[in-house]
C-alpha cells in the first residue's frame, strides 16, 4: 500500500494506492520478520504449489531432553505450507491455519532440517498442503497436513 499526502492549503487529501506485492517482495518480509530470525529459518525454494524451508539446529532449539523441540519442527512445517499456498495464489490473499496435524517420527539433535511442502487441493479460498521435513540425511523426522484459508480483502474477490 502507497500513502500519498496532498496538501492543497485548506484541504488535505490523503490518497491510498493498493501495490501488488511480488513474491520476491514478501520472501524478504517473510525472512526479515522476527519469528523467522528467532528461529533462523530459511525460505529457499517457493514456486506453484510448492516451497521449501529449512532450519540449522542450534542450542536455543533443542528442549531439555537434548532434542529439537516439536515446537520449531513444527513452525517450520507450517511455515512452508504457507509458502507453498503463497506460490499458488495470487499473492493478494493472507494464508491463515484452519487445521495442522503433524506426526514427530524421529528425534532431531543437531545438523540441518529441511520441509518441504507440496499443496495436494486447491480451492479459491481452501488450501490444503502435505509437508515432510526431513533431518540433514535425508530421514523423514515429521510428517504434517496443513490446511489453510486463503483470507481476502473484501475490495479483492476472486471466485
Amino acid at each position: 500500500m502507497v500513502w500519498k499526502v496532498i496538501n492543497l492549503g485548506t484541504f488535505i487529501f490523503l490518497q491510498v494506492r493498493i501495490v501488488k506485492p511480488t513474491l520476491e517482495r514478501l520472501i524478504k518480509q517473510g525472512e526479515t520478520s522476527s519469528f523467522y530470525k528467532l528461529l533462523n529459518m530459511k525460505i529457499e525454494e517457493v514456486r506453484d504449489s510448492y516451497a521449501r524451508l529449512s532450519i540449522r539446529v542450534e542450542k536455543k532449539h533443542i528442549q531439555f531432553l537434548e532434542t529439537v523441540h516439536g515446537g520449531v519442527v513444527a513452525s517450520l512445517a507450517d511455515s512452508a505450507a504457507a509458502w507453498a499456498v503463497y506460490g499458488s495464489s495470487d499473492l493478494m490473499g493472507i494464508p491463515v491455519t484452519v487445521e495442522m496435524k503433524i506426526n514427530f517420527l524421529k528425534p532431531v539433535r543437531s545438523g540441518k532440517i529441511v520441509a518441504e511442502a507440496r499443496n495436494v487441493h486447491e480451492g479459491s479460498r481452501i488450501f490444503v498442503s502435505d509437508v515432510e521435513v526431513k533431518n540433514g540425511k535425508g530421514d523423514l523426522v515429521a510428517k504434517s497436513l496443513v490446511t489453510y484459508y486463503l483470507l481476502r480483502d473484501k475490495g479483492n474477490k476472486k471466485s
